[in-house]
């Protein structure tokens, strides 16, 4: 398989002028042009002092010069790392020091976020807006890159608390955009692609990467908002994109809400997937949109390639397949371990958290199955159903919250004795994160506002308690652990809790 640059570099070659990115911004490049932008911004890089092996942690938001910098740290020969820029400062400074970088690229926002980071001793470089055309020499890479070889780090929180990198390789990603040019048959040269799935997560990243493997084009937007991504869905006429369910449930309702129904007659497939949809939100997706859904189970760990994806041919409900999550995509072996926990081993395999032997020894099985932590069963068909979490993991929006991590940020405030995080059923977010507290002077005295406001400012707004119940004690076993079942009960009675 080629590496990502090499697929650049044909997409150059035989599209030149067929546009390859756009967006909000009004910004625009041809597959020539933006090849040519990525020799110029690998050498701004090199010059800046950025050199072959480095980890450069990317913060900013969605736009092209984003996709220009990724690609752009590859030719120098760097390994690119996209950061949430939804991470509060404190939990940035952690991660930073786990990349250890000496450069980061950043945007004004970006830069801004930076200035809060304790500890950074290294550069912050500006994300390059217009680097004119021959300013700089081009640089090649130093040496061939290999298919093996990581093109980017993404990042999640360990159950510990302490952010894990994963590796996502140049295989890793063409297997994905193969695997999606194969299922679906208008994924060709011009297709037009719409994305607000923000560029860090791996679901963003494989959506670029699948516009630019089959040549299409995608446009970019910073940040969702449902009137406006119906509007451009409508008026570029788009044919394929991607998002998490809460969205699905969002662009649905504003399609029903319009007194003149948008034109959405070039809309071919949605694929969705990072969190459990109920069945009645799908159902009412498929009559409204009018286009076929495919789902993908997927998680950062396995990378780009679904694990599992339900067709649009299992969306119709005569079929009874929506509460699934399909079954195996091309490449990927599932089985059921202990405790019916779902396992798979795939032929882009994950190849362990970067520098972390430990934490991989744990999630890797002898023969190289990854455990996902998820318990599943498999029907006759093949048929993959996700019923629940060995991990303790909250998914809010699509995002991946770890209880332990936000346990660790709230227990350092004075008034806290004790406290426990869960997930409590939201209607939009389909989970999002309560505190139970025990104050440490009774609970008489304790004030909740004080103490949400206090937690703003050191979480990211979707790792941040939207609710708290204060308790005079937590319930434990007899071994001294915190038993979080009971703390879900009341939240949880007459709700499905399921991840896919």
């Amino acid at each position: 398989m080629p590496a990502w640059q090499h697929v650049l570099d044909w997409r150059a070659a035989h599209d030149a002028d067929r546009v390859a990115l756009s967006d909000d911004r009004g910004r625009e490049l041809g597959y020539a042009e933006l090849a040519d932008a990525v020799e110029r911004e690998a050498a701004r890089l090199a010059a800046a002092g950025v050199a072959p092996g480095d980890v450069v942690p990317l913060l900013a938001h969605n736009r092209v010069e984003w996709a220009v910098t990724l690609f752009g740290l590859l030719r120098a020969g760097a390994l690119p790392a996209p950061v949430n820029w939804r991470l509060a400062a404190p939990e940035v400074a952690v991660l930073l020091d786990v990349m250890k970088p000496r450069h980061v690229v950043a945007d004004k926002a970006g830069s801004q976020l930076m200035g809060d980071v304790d500890g950074f001793g290294g550069v912050v470089l500006p994300l390059a807006l217009d680097t004119p055309a021959g300013s700089t020499a081009p640089v090649r890479p130093h040496e061939r890159m290999l298919t093996s070889a990581p093109c980017a780090l993404l990042h999640t929180s360990g159950t510990t608390g302490r952010p894990k990198l994963v590796p996502v390789t140049h295989e890793m990603l063409t297997s994905a955009a193969t695997f999606m040019s194969l299922e679906v048959p208008e994924a060709v040269p011009g297709a037009r692609h719409l994305s607000a799935l923000p560029l860090f997560h791996v679901a963003g990243l494989v959506n670029l990467g699948y516009a630019l493997f089959t040549g299409g084009h995608l446009h970019l937007l910073d940040g969702f908002v449902a009137s406006r991504f119906v509007d451009e869905l409508s008026a570029r006429r788009v044919q394929l994109t991607q998002l998490v369910p809460t969205l699905v449930d969002a662009v649905t309702a504003e399609v029903a809400s319009r007194a003149t129904p948008p034109d959405l007659s070039a809309l071919v497939e949605v694929v969705y997937g990072a969190s459990a949809i109920r069945p009645e939100v799908l159902e009412r997706a498929v009559t409204t949109l009018g286009c076929r859904f495919r789902q993908a189970y997927a998680s950062t760990e396995t990378g780009p390639l679904p694990i599992s994806s339900l067709a649009p041919a299992d969306h119709d409900v005569s079929r009874g397949r929506l509460a699934t999550a399909g079954r195996p995509s091309l490449g990927w072996e599932i089985r059921l371990g202990e405790h019916d926990e779902v396992q798979v081993r795939g032929a882009a395999p994950f190849p362990g958290y970067w520098n972390d032997p430990d934490a991989t020894r744990q999630v890797l099985t002898a023969d190289g199955f990854y455990r996902t932590g998820d318990i599943g069963a498999i029907d006759d068909e093949g048929y993959l159903t996700l019923v629940d979490r060995l991990k303790d993991m909250i998914v809010s929006g699509g995002e991946n919250v770890y209880p332990a991590e936000v346990e660790a940020v709230l227990a350092a405030h004075p008034a806290v004795r004790e406290v426990a995080v869960i997930g409590v059923p939201h209607p939009r977010w389909g989970e999002t994160v309560h505190a139970v507290v025990v104050p440490d002077d009774g609970e008489g005295g304790f004030a909740p506002e004080p103490f949400l406001a206090w937690a703003r400012e050191r979480l990211a707004h979707f790792k941040t308690p939207t609710g708290i119940t204060v308790a005079a004690h937590l319930p434990r076993n007899a071994t001294g652990k915190v038993l979080k079942g009971p703390l879900r009960e009341p939240f949880w009675a007459g709700h499905a809790r399921r991840v896919s």
